[in-house]
């Protein structure tokens, strides 16, 4: 199962953080999060300096913005996460990035929206749908995925605490095959609980 942390940014908390059996580490650059990561030399070294494979994040940037901060900060992964159309995510993938393209989930009708992106995502990130563009804190009705009958494997974001290792384990779909983990592991926006984030791991990856 792909283990992905995502709205890192303290250089201490990226390296404890990377320790654990993670598989990717998300930076947030979208300017109205609280996780944003600030576009300067000293963040930039910590991301670069990770040891795990980098995500960034973004909300409708323009491809041009996507780039230079990928470029700058290492990322090899790119996470669209507004209202990004096939044909950019299709535009950055032959770049050579791996691309995850989040779509909000309320019902299974917003599954309808993943259908596009067939052929222009490595995965799917379904998130629950609010007001802004993630970062709800709140879980969607995951039953709704059974409609899913895409190609692309997708991850599972949205509300994901320490109170749900069961529920994950429990979780069963031919195309799941991760989880985003961000704000339900947090002791203030940004910072995570790497102990908490330990156990949690280690209870969903047990066979």
């Amino acid at each position: 199962m792909i283990v992905k942390v995502c709205g890192l940014r303290d250089p201490d908390n990226i390296r404890a953080v990377e320790r654990l059996p993670v598989d990717l580490c998300g930076f947030i650059f979208y300017p109205r999060s609280p996780r944003c990561v600030p576009d300067d030399e000293f963040h930039a070294a910590a991301v670069r300096s990770c040891r795990r494979p980098a995500v960034g994040v973004f909300v409708d940037a323009s491809p041009a913005e996507m780039l230079r901060t990928a470029e700058r900060f290492g990322l090899g992964w790119l996470q669209l996460h507004g209202d990004e159309s096939p044909e950019a995510c299709g535009e950055l993938r032959q770049r050579g990035f791996r691309i995850i393209k989040a779509i909000r989930v309320a019902s299974a009708g917003d599954l309808a929206a993943a259908r596009a992106y067939e052929d222009c995502a490595d995965y799917l990130l379904f998130d629950t749908r609010c007001d802004g563009y993630g970062g709800s804190g709140r879980r969607f009705d995951w039953s709704v995925l059974d409609a899913y009958a895409g190609r692309v494997p997708f991850l599972l974001s949205g509300g994901i605490d320490a109170e749900c290792a069961e529920a994950v384990r429990g979780f069963v779909h031919p195309r799941f095959a991760g989880v985003d983990l961000n704000s339900g592991f947090e002791t203030v926006p940004a910072v995570k609980d790497a102990g908490k984030l330990g156990k949690f791991i280690s209870k969903i990856q047990l066979s």
